[in-house]
């Protein structure tokens, strides 16, 4: 009997061992495979937390430094924007919702041509704005942008020897060495007459001023100043455009789209110091230095003795050269809604504003609004 009760005690024994070492595999393995789907789990929504989050669970300071080395790495590929550029966060969005009329093309003397619904953010019309053309003074939209992100607009400024590197022909306020004036009486200086001098006095205090060094010569800081406003086109959208000089003199490398000229017009646009000067048609300045000057809008949609007229023009800036042909970026406003519209290279000398009438007409028409205006033109 006793023999017999040990044999069984001695397999009970052997059972409860093997059932405990059953049990213990059971148990790891579970461990194991709750480890590897926590793990598992970091990987698949953040892998370089997971990875940290590991490292540190294991003690490892080596594999911590690989990983600082890594994302060091990364972030050293992803191009940085020098901090001091002025900052150009309003970027051009639109729609196209473009009007079917076959016939209109053949209406617009101008080559390129684009109409733009502001209130509604609405591209309405365009015709080859996608190509590169020249934009002669339209430019100076532009270089008003840059220029009023930098200089203080009652910060004094002397006009220098850069006025002598304007090309030859030029359009000028009639500036000279020495005078002295504000830096929004040469934005008036530039826009309204299209000064040329005016455009390359405030590009190099604006330069100079940027780059902290008042003695940076006068074609160095044109050269600063060109980067500034390539600058300032690329973070407005207009990434199919180059700039090299201020004022728009003709350049092979200083080209354009009609597409992005109301890239830029929306932008100056939306500055109220430059709308208001692109909009005035006359305005008499008298200098720091004293000089007294006037100067008339060449804008012929603001002058009521023309017949391209319009009550509704608001804006904003001509522009010619034999390469560029003549043209126009205009602003119509009537009943609280404004229509942009760009007319390059019309070989008439008023087309380019007969032109941008019929935009704005067929914009505002869109719109259910009347908009009015003399047809006819001058050869």
């Amino acid at each position: 009997m006793k023999v017999q009760r040990n044999k069984r005690y001695a397999v009970r024994k052997r059972k409860n061992h093997t059932a405990l070492k059953v049990t213990t595999v059971l148990l790891t393995l579970l461990v194991l495979a709750a480890g590897t789907i926590f793990v598992w789990s970091l990987l698949k929504t953040d892998p370089q937390t997971a990875s940290t989050e590991l490292s540190s669970s294991q003690g490892s300071v080596e594999s911590k430094a690989d990983i600082k080395v890594e994302s060091s790495e990364i972030s050293e590929d992803i191009p940085k924007r020098d901090p001091k550029l002025p900052d150009y966060s309003n970027k051009f969005k639109y729609t196209e919702k473009l009007i079917k009329d076959s016939a209109l093309s053949d209406k617009l003397s101008s080559e390129y041509a684009v109409l733009y619904d502001t209130a509604n953010d609405i591209i309405l019309y365009k015709k080859n704005a996608d190509a590169k053309c020249y934009p002669a003074s339209t430019t100076k939209l532009l270089t008003a942008i840059v220029a009023n992100k930098i200089l203080d607009n009652d910060e004094v400024i002397t006009v220098g020897n850069e006025i002598t590197l304007i090309g030859e022909d030029s359009s000028v306020a009639g500036l000279e060495v020495g005078q002295k004036l504000t830096a929004k009486q040469l934005l008036y200086a530039m826009i309204l007459p299209s000064g040329n001098d005016a455009a390359y006095t405030i590009a190099v205090a604006s330069a100079r001023k940027f780059k902290e060094n008042d003695k940076l010569p006068a074609k160095e800081a044109i050269e600063v100043f060109a980067e500034l406003m390539n600058d300032a086109a690329t973070e407005l959208g207009a990434e199919h455009s180059h700039f090299t000089n201020p004022d728009g003199f003709h350049d092979k490398n200083h080209y354009t789209t009609a597409l992005d000229m109301v890239k830029i017009a929306s932008y100056a646009k939306s500055i109220p110091l430059i709308s208001e000067i692109c909009g005035t048609y006359q305005i008499t300045q008298k200098l720091k230095s004293g000089e007294e000057f006037y100067w008339v809008n060449s804008n012929k949609l603001l002058n009521q003795g023309e017949d391209c007229y319009s009550e509704y023009a608001d804006g904003m800036k001509t522009g010619f050269t034999d390469e560029a042909g003549s043209c126009v970026i205009s602003s119509f406003t009537k009943n609280g809604k404004t229509m942009l519209t760009v007319a390059m290279n019309s070989p008439e000398l008023y087309g380019k504003y007969y032109d941008t009438l019929i935009l704005a007409k067929l914009g505002f028409k869109q719109n259910k609004i009347d908009f009015s205006y003399t047809e006819q033109s001058e050869e």
